[in-house]
């Protein structure tokens, strides 16, 4: 039985890449369901799915739980599942995924898939606190890494003044080296129609930032719900609590989908791509111009980037989150293959 794009599924984002790769790896039945993951908790996946076999016009979304015992999911995944609800038979490959090394010390040779299957990564960052650009550099690796397009969104700015608006949007600009940067409020609306437009065409936004940013608080407007709670933010150092504690997909009034995630403190990388050449598309433009290819930017005669420090192109504190970043991955490369042959 062919898979075919139904309208039902159109609304979740399904299109004919995922149907051809369904199709190569099975052929299902009537009865079971495809759909796509809402949800994980402890072992379940919720999931928004038709059933194959029902008539086009019988065809609408519905809301199932599954175990899943045997199978690497993620929200935002593409399923197939037994017409019992027992299990997962197939996970369609994804097209994209926003992952970082897990947070636990017993899965540390371990990536953490946040979201799959998404369009857009809206790296959030509030205004009401200096811009930190050492995280939005990970972040943007991340981004890159992920097959996504990534996007800066600065919040809060209804709580601050058009001078410090202008002068953070200037550095993040500066930092992120061509990637849109939209400034929003979320409590006033302004800005968020931008937004609002990457979702046309049904697409998939992911939102990540850190703790206390604005990030639930831009969702809820977003989707014209209070679908994540808020929590208030500390006077001491701007910081919020984790107020989202499970990753979310939500659909937007209009079109689209978001894909919501707790706030993250630490970004760890995985296993980079070419993230870390793409966040620092400069200083790798400039390193071709190095007399030695193997130039490590530090003492070497003729070195570009040594240069361009010197004439105030480019500021050393970004060549040493480069060189911490680059460091990071190799060891993460090292740890990886360490524990794999003592597994």
């Amino acid at each position: 039985m062919k898979v075919i794009v139904r309208n039902a599924l159109s609304e979740l984002g399904w299109n004919e890449t995922f149907a051809r790769a369904l199709d190569k790896l099975c052929t299902p039945s009537a009865g079971q369901l495809i759909g796509r993951v809402k949800r994980i908790d402890r072992g379940w996946s919720t999931f928004l799915c038709v059933i194959v076999g029902d008539a086009p016009e019988e065809q609408q979304l519905r809301e199932c739980r599954v175990r899943n015992i045997g199978a690497d999911v993620a929200v935002g995944d593409w399923i197939m599942v037994a017409d019992d609800l027992e299990r997962i038979v197939v996970v369609i490959p994804r097209q994209s995924r926003l992952v970082r090394r897990a947070s636990s010390d017993s899965l540390r040779f371990e990536a953490q898939t946040i979201a799959a299957n998404i369009d857009v990564v809206f790296l959030v960052h509030g205004l009401d606190t200096p811009p930190n650009e050492r995280r939005l550099e990970r972040e943007l690796v991340l981004a890159f890494d992920s097959g996504a397009r990534p996007v800066v969104v600065l919040t809060k700015s209804d709580s601050v003044t058009a001078t410090e608006v202008a002068e953070t949007r200037e550095i993040v600009t500066a930092t992120s080296l061509g990637v849109p940067v939209h400034v929003v409020s979320s409590l006033t609306g302004d800005g968020l129609q931008v937004l609002r437009d990457y979702t046309r065409g049904g697409a998939t936004i992911a939102v990540l930032g850190a703790s206390g940013v604005g990030k639930s608080t831009l969702v809820n407007a977003l989707t014209g719900t209070d679908s994540q709670p808020t929590g208030e933010i500390r006077e001491g150092d701007k910081r919020g609590r984790h107020t989202t504690t499970a990753v979310d997909l939500v659909r937007l009034p209009k079109a689209g989908w978001l894909i919501d995630t707790p706030g993250v403190r630490a970004v760890s990388l995985w296993t980079s791509g070419h993230g870390i050449e793409r966040a620092f598309a400069d200083i790798f433009s400039l390193a071709e111009q190095c007399k030695f290819r193997d130039c490590k930017h530090e003492t070497e005669p003729r070195c570009a980037v040594q240069a361009a420090i010197t004439s105030g192109q480019i500021d050393t504190a970004r060549l040493d989150s480069m060189a911490r970043l680059v460091a990071e991955e190799a060891a993460l490369e090292d740890e990886q293959k360490r524990g794999e042959r003592n597994r």
